[in-house]
């Protein structure tokens, strides 16, 4: 049983280093395999989040900086009234990711009935964990009324 523990607890420590090594140090180009593996991850689990209406668990996501500045009420105000798509998706995907001027740059496309839409999300690494600045929609197609 110590073993089994030992071994849990290593396993935990190297993938909090492995996140930590595929993001220092940030390079301008295209994201690496492991620094797009994490990015998804990290999207995926907040995206979850808004459709699970998880409002403290997705700003749990966002950067130290924007939760300085963005209370978890206003957080959630403005997911709620801008953010639609994301708690109603019907699915999304992962296009482009890039890394300029110490940002993680991703795009995700969402699938909602209001719409397709494409998100540009920037994220920051910052004391070894990553967190989302920002992200600015574009709407592709519009939704079908019933």
């Amino acid at each position: 049983m110590r073993f089994l523990l030992a071994l849990l607890f290593a396993m935990t420590l190297l993938s909090g280093c492995g996140q930590q090594g595929a993001f220092e140090p940030l390079v301008d180009g295209p994201c690496t395999a492991n620094q797009d593996a994490a990015v998804t991850k990290h999207l995926s689990a907040q995206i979850d989040a808004f459709a699970a209406r998880d409002w403290e668990l997705a700003y749990s996501y966002a950067s130290a900086n924007f939760r300085k500045v963005i209370t978890l009420a206003e957080f959630t105000e403005i997911i709620q009234a801008q953010y639609g798509m994301l708690i109603e998706n019907k699915g999304y995907s992962f296009g482009s990711c890039e890394i300029s001027a110490a940002n993680i740059l991703r795009q995700v496309s969402v699938a909602s009935d209001q719409g397709d839409f494409s998100l540009d999300y920037k994220l920051s690494f910052v004391n070894s964990r990553l967190g989302v600045e920002s992200a600015v929609i574009t709407q592709l197609t519009e939704g079908l009324s019933l």
